[in-house]
């Protein structure tokens, strides 16, 4: 062996010993994620996430970035439902895609991922207060709790596995900036963190808010370090800017479309309530849906391990409070937020669901479990810091990793694989149940009702005869030639109406107006041969979110260039 190779092999060598903990711990994630890696797809509640890719892929090729306007959807006719439904896990899916790994391999990358960096941002936020061990031990518990199962390999919920991977994240980078000495990383890693969590989930966001407020309030108490403020305060403004492309449209367009279907029927809240046994009892397993009473067909289990272990170290808690009060202090400050957030899951909150009508759009209660988890799992790691022989210590560490492990792991399995192509899955019934799945949600408020049969495929004439020539469509664009045979006509489009729409005669600008019942675009047209095209672009609200998002990855790379300079 030349003294080359035995240098590359003793660098080797020390990395690998200087990052062990966090090799241990990627290691003992992957039977979590075992079921993911295996060839084929599975089912799942939420079977829409190729959907969503293919759609967003249709948007890239036609430049439509960042992508609003699916061309599928709405049976056919387009609606905005990339303008909405929170676009984070969709764009890295859609750059493996642009790579060749297809559109099915992304998805599940994607969960995978889920799972994995959930883990490290629990392992990065409970090493700051329980050194790497506890780390290790909060990441565990957070990755292998039913619930992040159920999220996973039975809903497919990918948008909420997400919202979960950013929770320690956001708390680690507010603990940073407030108590530590500034840094330009934990500025731009705040920022990014909270960009991610507000474009991974909405609900999510929601309801993480308030616990990740008091996390604040609590670290400038007892900090003292009111410096904090302001870098906090402008990180986060960066953060809301660079996910402002969404965040602002979904806050001042939500009016332009339905979100009624969104909290009635089966989405009403009041039916998706959970019960103390469901919760934190029941060893309960299956892959059916959630219904009316105690007897669902999926879990809801926070984790005998979770919630026994954060019972324990609240008590363990009170005799470390002389020596480290602002740790014991957080550790019941997290136990609290996660019997908050139970309590919240019970149907004995139903006062608070209805003083607080936008909490409804949660749809189901038994959501927050994802943050009983999350706490709960975190303050684990306090056993770590309790002082007891070494050997006792480590015996206790694994015992707990692989004990948790080992009590959850058969949850943590698909339903069922299948084998499907791309061009099954989009075709025949398969098609027409996903470009109609939730079809009234998001759905143009033109359309008084949603289509209930396919978009036709070129311009009608509603009034008037003639033919059409030459017809072209992207994914929020249409193009064709008319020629009138009548002294005028009206133009029926395949296409809602939408704010943002613009339609053309001979390239100027003409009024357009809805059909009656589904929002269809009408034009009129005079007699002879006439050019015709219509667009969904931007409104002024669209137009100036994307600007603001624009400048904010400016400033965002001028402070990691500016970071990286001073380093």
């Amino acid at each position: 062996m030349t003294p080359a190779i035995k240098n590359k092999l003793s660098s080797l060598w020390k990395t690998i010993w200087k990052f062990r903990v966090e090799i241990l711990l990627l290691i003992l994630i992957i039977p979590a994620i075992k079921d993911l890696l295996t060839p084929g797809y599975f089912t799942m509640h939420d079977d829409m996430q190729v959907f969503r890719l293919f759609e967003l892929n249709k948007c890239v090729h036609d430049g439509q970035l960042p992508c609003r306007w699916i061309p599928d959807g709405g049976f056919g006719y387009g609606y905005p439902l990339m303008e909405f439904y929170p676009p984070m896990p969709f764009y890295p899916m859609e750059i493996m895609t642009l790579l060749g790994l297809g559109f099915f391999w992304p998805v599940k990358i994607m969960f995978a991922l889920a799972f994995v960096l959930s883990g490290l941002g629990m392992y990065l936020l409970a090493k700051e207060f329980f050194g790497k061990w506890g780390g290790v031990l909060s990441a565990l518990f957070y990755v292998y709790a039913p619930y992040h199962s159920v999220d996973i390999y039975v809903r497919g919920a990918q948008n909420e596995a997400w919202g979960m991977v950013w929770f320690p994240f956001v708390l680690l980078y507010i603990y940073n900036l407030i108590t530590k000495k500034f840094t330009w990383k934990n500025f731009i890693l705040f920022a990014i963190c909270l960009a991610g969590q507000l474009t991974s989930h909405n609900v999510m966001t929601l309801v993480f808010a308030p616990s990740a407020i008091i996390w604040a309030i609590f670290w400038l108490w007892r900090s003292k370090r009111l410096s904090g403020i302001k870098h906090l305060i402008f990180s986060g403004i960066l953060g809301i800017g660079l996910s402002a492309f969404f965040f602002v449209p979904v806050v001042l367009e939500q009016k332009y479309v339905h979100v009624d279907s969104m909290i009635s029927g089966y989405f009403n809240f009041m039916a998706h309530y959970v019960d103390i046994n469901q919760l934190f009892f029941s060893r309960f397993w299956g892959y059916g849906g959630s219904t009316w009473g105690p007897y669902d067909g999926m879990s809801f289990s926070v984790g005998q391990p979770q919630w026994i272990f954060a019972l324990l170290v609240s008590i363990l808690a009170i005799f470390g409070f002389k020596k480290h009060k602002s740790l014991s202090l957080m550790v019941w400050i997290s136990v609290l937020f996660g019997g908050f957030y139970s309590f919240m899951t019970h149907s004995r909150s139903i006062t608070i669901w209805q003083a607080l009508p936008v909490l409804q759009y949660a749809q189901f209660p038994w959501r927050l479990v994802a943050l009983i988890v999350f706490y709960f799992s975190f303050v684990v790691g306090y056993v770590a810091t309790i002082k007891i022989p070494p050997i006792a210590k480590k015996i206790a560490f694994v015992l707990l990793s692989i004990g948790v492990i080992m009590w959850n792991l058969p949850f943590f399995r698909v339903d069922r694989h299948v084998r499907v192509t791309l061009e099954e899955k989009m075709a025949g019934n398969q098609w027409e149940l996903q470009v109609t799945s939730g079809i009234f949600d998001y759905l143009p408020r033109s359309a008084a009702v949603p289509p209930g049969d396919p978009a036709f495929t070129i311009p009608m004439f509603y009034e008037g005869t003639g033919g059409i020539m030459n017809y072209t469509s992207g994914t929020d664009w249409i193009n064709f030639d008319a020629n009138v045979s009548t002294s005028s006509a009206k133009i029926m489009l395949p296409l809602f109406t939408f704010p943002g729409l613009v339609t053309k005669v001979d390239n100027k600008v003409v009024q357009s107006a809805p059909d009656k019942f589904l929002g269809r675009v009408i034009i009129d047209v005079p007699q002879g041969m006439h050019s015709v095209s219509a667009k969904i672009g931007y409104t002024r609200i669209r137009l100036l979110s994307d600007v603001i998002t624009f400048l904010s990855l400016l400033i965002l790379i001028k402070l990691a260039l500016n970071a990286r300079h001073h380093s």
